[in-house]
């Protein structure tokens, strides 16, 4: 997909007046309008920011010859952070659907597909994920790895070491050991899981209190009513050995009794473990009481956890009827105004992509924070919310030079054609300009037939998926015209063919060219 604008290949240039979220700029004292954004120029020189000043402030310092990019006030971005993919169970929504759309049919259908695993099939759909990340001007993202079994213990890990590996200094890559609550009831277990992660450079996890069930009594599986506390304090004492981070799928329900996070906050201060624990999901949150919230807000604070809110699927999952007869009655989000007024570090992620947790996305942080904004409120102001998909999941993961502009930063942009949050949060700027260490990137993304080779499954699974040119030869008759998809570029370029041919034919008409006929 071809930019808005064209930028030099030079490696020192100047990006002039562009429109840039102030709770991005690191160390910035200027002006900053009603919605948190600031006008600035920015100096690129050998792939990393040299200066930044308030538009205009540039003119002194721009030498004659000098290469400058004119935006125009168009919004300009660090690259984003997503904190929360499920990469691995990516792109399997078709052949092991969900059929009720529920968290527990969910469970369902995705354990039904696990025996479709193999490296290839899942590091190909891991690898096609990235890539779509990538191309949307994503620099790093963590990825939850469905560890349940030896089999996608062993599956997952290889394939996450192989494609971290393959896509260093492009996509910083983290990968996050997913088992339920119960499974550390099992201490060898726990402990070989500790040591998988630890050899891996992973980030230790659990589900806690992440059923439809969640909070309840009869959910052994992830509330563990008898003995949570005390697996509580065997991940946190596993985590200190090995020094791991924490990564916790939290209140994935709309249940008052489900207060996972409480917990965990409470084993965080208790372990000293504050500013390693990231919980996700949170949803049970907002069907709390007042008081119940602010106590767990206040825990929450102390503890130095970062909430990551799913809106997209969340949304889509929660207060679904199974049979799809009633509109659901909440948004199933997190309390995520509340959070960001109690000092609780918020970030927003995307989730599931095209599985059984959520059959649509594409890893498109900028379609997250949209639809984010809308379904949570999160503008009038604007101010900081931006930080939510750059910055604060920069710094969960520990990466402190991503998610930020600033003098010495690598030069990682994403640059767009809208000036205003109205413009930017109203189209889905597919002409963006992502820029890596100061060079446009060519952003293609990969085209869902290289799924194809994919394991198929069951009659509503892909039933073309991998279907030779012989094969419809012998289905259909000699005479039948067969048409077949055609590239992007191939598209373009037809495009292109057409236009010349209409042109050409109104000036054989008319004798006028189309300017001189308007």
């Amino acid at each position: 997909m071809k930019g808005f604008m064209e930028f030099p290949s030079e490696e020192h240039y100047w990006l002039l007046d562009a429109t840039v979220p102030a709770s991005c700029l690191v160390d910035w004292n200027g002006p900053v309008d009603a919605d948190g954004l600031s006008r600035v120029d920015i100096e690129v020189k050998g792939g990393r920011i040299e200066s930044l000043m308030g538009t205009g402030d540039a003119r002194e310092h721009v030498e004659e010859g000098a290469h400058v990019v004119y935006l125009d006030g168009s919004i300009c971005w660090p690259t984003m952070v997503d904190l929360h993919t499920h990469i691995d169970k990516s792109h399997t929504y078709e052949r092991s659907r969900n059929l009720t759309g529920t968290l527990s049919g969910a469970d369902t259908s995705t354990a039904r597909d696990s025996n479709f695993w193999d490296l290839e099939d899942v590091q190909r759909r891991m690898d096609f994920s990235i890539q779509c990340a990538y191309a949307h001007g994503t620099s790093a993202l963590r990825t939850h790895l469905i560890n349940l079994s030896e089999k996608q213990k062993d599956l997952t890990w290889r394939a996450f070491s192989n494609l971290r590996s393959k896509w260093a200094g492009k996509v910083e890559i983290q990968g996050v050991a997913l088992v339920v609550l119960s499974y550390f009831r099992d201490m060898d277990a726990g402990r070989c899981l500790a040591e998988t992660v630890k050899k891996n450079g992973g980030v230790l996890g659990a589900a806690v209190c992440c059923s439809e069930k969640g909070g309840l009594e009869d959910d052994e599986w992830t509330t563990c009513p008898g003995d949570r506390e005390e697996l509580l304090d065997r991940i946190f004492k596993l985590a200190k050995e090995f020094d791991l981070d924490l990564d916790f799928h939290t209140d994935e329900n709309g249940n008052e009794e489900s207060k996972g996070l409480r917990d965990i906050c409470k084993k965080s201060i208790q372990h000293n473990y504050q500013g390693r624990v990231v919980c996700g999901h949170c949803c049970s949150l907002s069907r709390q009481s007042p008081e119940d919230l602010e106590q767990t807000l206040q825990l929450a604070a102390k503890a130095g956890v970062t909430v990551v809110s799913l809106p997209l699927v969340n949304e889509w999952l929660q207060d679904r009827s199974t049979n799809g007869t009633r509109t659901p009655r909440w948004r199933g989000v997190t309390a995520l105004l509340e959070l960001r007024q109690a000092g609780v570090k918020t970030a927003l992620a995307s989730d599931n992509t095209r599985d059984q947790f959520y059959a649509y996305g594409d890893l498109d942080m900028l379609d997250v924070y949209t639809q984010s904004v809308r379904i949570g409120h999160l503008d009038c102001p604007h101010t900081d919310w931006p930080c939510s998909v750059t910055s604060v999941p920069a710094d969960a993961m520990h990466l402190n030079d991503h998610g930020r502009i600033g003098v010495g930063l690598g030069a990682d942009l994403v640059v767009f054609r809208a000036r205003k949050y109205s413009e930017l949060l109203s189209r889905p700027q597919h002409d963006r300009v992502v820029v890596r260490d100061g060079v446009p990137i060519p952003r293609y993304l990969p085209c869902y037939q290289t799924l194809d080779s994919c394991k198929p499954a069951g009659p509503i699974g892909p039933a073309r998926y991998g279907r030779k040119n012989q094969d419809l030869k012998a289905i259909t008759k000699p005479s039948t015209k067969i048409w077949f998809p055609i590239s992007q570029r191939e598209e373009m370029l037809r495009m292109v063919f057409v236009g010349l041919i209409c042109i050409l034919g109104a000036v054989t008409l008319t004798g006028k060219t189309p300017m001189e006929q308007a």
